[in-house]
């Protein structure tokens, strides 16, 4: 554990990204016991808004999980990738690259706003 602390900020937000796609890995593979499994695990989720969901990315593709780094939607996308047999990979890549630019995100504005708070330029 000593060596967390020579990963830099940089390495962090890759090992945070990674972490998120392995949570998001669970719901995909909740999502691949159907529908019940999705509403099971789900509790908050409303068959409606799966449907709808469902339709939607039926309808993007699998661009959608793009989206599934924000924090209302982003276990319901994960599931319906894995309910539409979304290929495994695919599914890693997209969720990735979601989680990388969303992390990047609040680096930097957590950067800048420590930078205001403390004047450094």
């Amino acid at each position: 554990m000593d060596n967390l602390g020579n990963l830099g900020l940089w390495g962090m937000v890759i090992i945070i990204s990674l972490v998120g796609v392995l949570t998001k890995l669970v719901y995909f593979k909740i999502g691949e016991g159907g529908r019940d499994a999705i509403l099971e695990h789900i509790p908050k989720l409303e068959p409606e808004r799966l449907v709808e969901i469902e339709g939607r990315y039926a309808s993007g593709g699998s661009r959608i999980l793009l989206l599934s780094s924000i924090p209302a939607i982003g276990s319901a996308i994960a599931a319906a990738a894995g309910l539409l047999e979304t290929p495994l990979l695919t599914f890693i890549v997209l969720v990735l690259i979601s989680n990388l630019v969303r992390n990047t995100l609040v680096v930097f504005v957590f950067g800048q706003g420590i930078k205001l708070i403390t004047g450094g330029g």
